[in-house]
């Protein structure tokens, strides 16, 4: 008989239930069995369905379920994660790991993937990558993007790259290089750029490369000159209206006044022109390189001028186009695509620095954090690193720029000084992290110090030796003859340096013994000491007058320590009182194309009367006649001696060990001279506490993240 029947399978009864109970062997006779008739028991079959094996056939779902193994897997994940908390709050970033969560896993490949997950952890006693895939809230909880997220197809792990390949990449990036140099003559031809006279375009942007631009090398030089005159996509009508703007500050042209009369009017139809086409090319909704660019230069100058909303705006602005377009991926670098994926880091990291500036001026949280960086800030084209460096001189007005000395200058080092000066800042975000952020805490602060602080000494120690710079040497700073991006570098090392210790001096709210932490004090007045002698360096050499708005920040973070430690000393001939001098000088001279540098100095001479602080009459400006629209761009001044211009000064030993000192003096309230915010009208800090405040909750929930702005 076939055991199939319509289709479907014939279920037998092979064995009755006695001899199934007792498991022996039944005959299966009908109506009674053998053994039924023998012990005289009534013989009965059930008919049922075969009951299913357990197989991997039968249960291809068998692996899902939970194993002993798999819950170890979890553990050591869970394990994991927490040791990724303590890290966080420990350094403020994230512990480092090789493993890249693939998107849309099946439920055997997610269980392969934990399972390779842990192995590779047990191999590995200290990882060593970030994944791109963990970030971390407000309240310390470690997320995961999901598969839906957009990263979990751009992000990649950063490939090997094949070291005789990136040769040709470099090699061909300087020879463009060079060629492009040669090729920007032709720019002469055109007889006006969006409507400037081509004499006028031309002084602007060599104003443009010969300052601004070597300090964050947004524009790539070859790119933007070859589209200017090309209409390629690297340049762009707002983008050069922005440099013109922004480099207006720095001329002595009467052209670039809107009211001869007036400097503050410097470059004013330039930044009408860039609101019309940000407005009538709806530039804020089509992001590109270009518009960054000019966003970010645009919010630079106008933080220069105390236009503090407009500059947010705008450089937030740019940040958010940084992540629509995706700047912040690593991109392998081929010889078809070197020159993009080189203006992609130079704009990346540039824009990183910007917002981090902004942060320290405005006291309002970053936009763009190190654990989003998955670009490199190694740069291939290295042609401005051994480039020679001069002042620019005006051609138009060449007896403007008579004072000048003829002293022949060295490289200028941009490729070199950029690179540390993004790894600085990638210091600076922790800094403000663990110290200036709402819900920061004495503990967290402490714990924090020694690893930020061994992070900047490594920095300086670190340091390529053409850019390596000892400010407490004379013969350091008169020998070496530091281009200003150099100089630049340096104050604001050393400003970082203070705003890390300056916070633990604050009186009271550390609940430290009794006595100023004398290792953070020092810190703090070493750094000083060096920001002044540096800036009187740039000073004497090169003028101020064209100097970049972060050395203000620098030159007042300076003065902050100088004022305290002139009170606490008393009596106004010590050193303190003469770098407190210096730098008041040099804040003058600087506000005079930074007219936002007047609240600076409103605030150190407000808090020089509320220490009792007063300097030599005659001694709180600059020894030098005033200098007006038609002054040089580098004219110096007046007592300048530039071989000799009598500093470093030399220092006391009252000077670093303090002394008998009022530290009550020196402490008290930092309210007055907030270092992080201080442009900003209601910003705080960790480190700028009120005395009264010590031992309140500062964990202050925040809806626009931990900052308070």
């Amino acid at each position: 008989m076939s055991d199939r029947q319509g289709g479907k399978r014939r279920i037998l009864a092979r064995s009755c239930e006695f001899c199934r109970i007792r498991k022996v062997r039944c005959s299966a006779q009908k109506p009674s069995c053998a053994s039924c008739l023998k012990h005289g028991k009534e013989c009965v079959y059930i008919h049922q369905a075969p009951k299913a094996r357990y197989s991997h056939q039968l249960s291809p779902n068998l692996e899902d379920r939970p194993t002993r193994a798999m819950l170890d897997d979890l553990r050591a994940e869970n394990e994991y994660l927490k040791r990724q908390i303590r890290q966080i709050k420990e350094t403020g970033q994230l512990e480092k790991s090789d493993t890249n969560i693939e998107p849309a896993q099946t439920a055997d490949e997610r269980l392969k993937s934990w399972r390779d997950l842990c192995e590779e952890r047990s191999r590995a006693s200290t990882p060593n990558h970030s994944s791109p895939y963990l970030w971390t809230d407000e309240g310390g909880n470690v997320n995961v993007f999901g598969p839906s997220s957009a990263l979990q197809s751009c992000i990649k792990p950063e490939e090997h790259q094949d070291p005789v390949a990136l040769v040709y990449v470099r090699n061909g990036l300087l020879a463009n290089a060079v060629l492009s140099r040669q090729q920007e003559h032709r720019l002469r031809l055109l007889s006006s750029l969006d409507g400037v006279p081509i004499d006028l375009a031309i002084h602007l942007l060599d104003l443009h490369w010969n300052r601004q631009h070597h300090t964050f090398l947004l524009t790539y030089r070859p790119a933007l000159m070859r589209d200017i005159a090309q209409g390629g996509r690297f340049s762009s009508k707002f983008l050069l209206n922005a440099i013109f703007a922004c480099a207006s500050k720095f001329s002595c042209r009467l052209e670039v006044l809107d009211d001869p009369t007036d400097p503050s009017t410097s470059g004013g139809r330039f930044f009408k022109r860039c609101d019309e086409l940000m407005s009538s090319g709806n530039l804020l909704l089509s992001p590109s390189l270009p518009t960054i660019v000019g966003l970010l230069l645009l919010g630079g100058t106008y933080n220069a001028k105390g236009m503090t909303t407009k500059a947010w705006l705008l450089t937030g602005a740019a940040s958010r186009m940084v992540y629509d377009l995706g700047l912040h991926l690593n991109h392998k670098i081929t010889l078809e695509n070197a020159e993009e994926v080189e203006i992609y880091r130079r704009v990346f990291w540039g824009a990183f620095i910007c917002d981090k500036l902004q942060s320290l001026y405005l006291g309002r949280p970053v936009a763009i954090r190190p654990r989003d960086a998955h670009v490199s800030h190694e740069l291939n084209d290295i042609m401005e690193e051994n480039e020679p460096w001069a002042p620019y001189v005006d051609p138009v007005t060449p007896s403007s720029s008579s004072q000048t000395p003829s002293i022949p200058y060295g490289p200028i080092h941009s490729v070199s000084c950029f690179q540390q000066l993004c790894l600085l800042f990638k210091i600076v975000s922790r800094i403000i992290d663990n110290f200036y952020v709402v819900g920061a805490t004495p503990a967290e602060a402490m714990a924090s110090l020694d690893g930020i602080d061994a992070a900047l000494n490594k920095w300086e120690a670190n340091l390529p030796s053409p850019i390596q710079l000892d400010p407490s040497s004379g013969a350091s700073l008169n020998s070496r003859r530091a281009v200003p991006n150099i100089l630049a570098l340096h104050i604001i090392y050393n400003a970082v340096i203070i705003l890390l210790h300056r916070p633990l001096l604050a009186e009271g709210h550390l609940n430290l013994p009794s006595g100023a932490p004398t290792a953070s004090w020092k810190r703090c007045t070493i750094a000083a000491r060096n920001i002044t002698n540096i800036a009187q360096e740039y000073r004497a050499r090169y003028s101020l007058r064209s100097a970049p708005y972060l050395i203000s920040y620098g030159v007042y973070v300076a003065c902050t320590i100088h004022v305290r430690n002139a009170a606490a000393v008393g009596g106004r001939d010590s050193d303190h009182s003469t770098l407190l001098t210096w730098s008041l000088r040099c804040l003058e001279e600087l506000s005079i194309p930074n007219s936002a540098v007047s609240r600076p100095i409103i605030i150190i001479k407000k808090l020089m009367e509320a220490k009792g602080v007063a300097i030599s009459p005659g001694d709180d400006g600059i020894d030098c006649p005033d200098m007006g629209p038609n002054d040089a761009d580098a004219s110096l001044p007046q007592e300048a001696d530039v071989e000799n211009p009598g500093f470093p000064l030399p220092l006391s030993d009252e000077y670093i060990e303090g002394g008998d000192w009022d530290w009550g003096n020196w402490n008290g309230s930092f309210n007055e001279d907030v270092l992080y915010g201080f442009m900003g009208s209601q910003s705080h800090s960790f480190g700028d506490m009120l005395p009264d405040m010590v031992g309140m909750n500062t964990d202050i929930p925040s809806d626009d993240g931990q900052h308070m702005s």
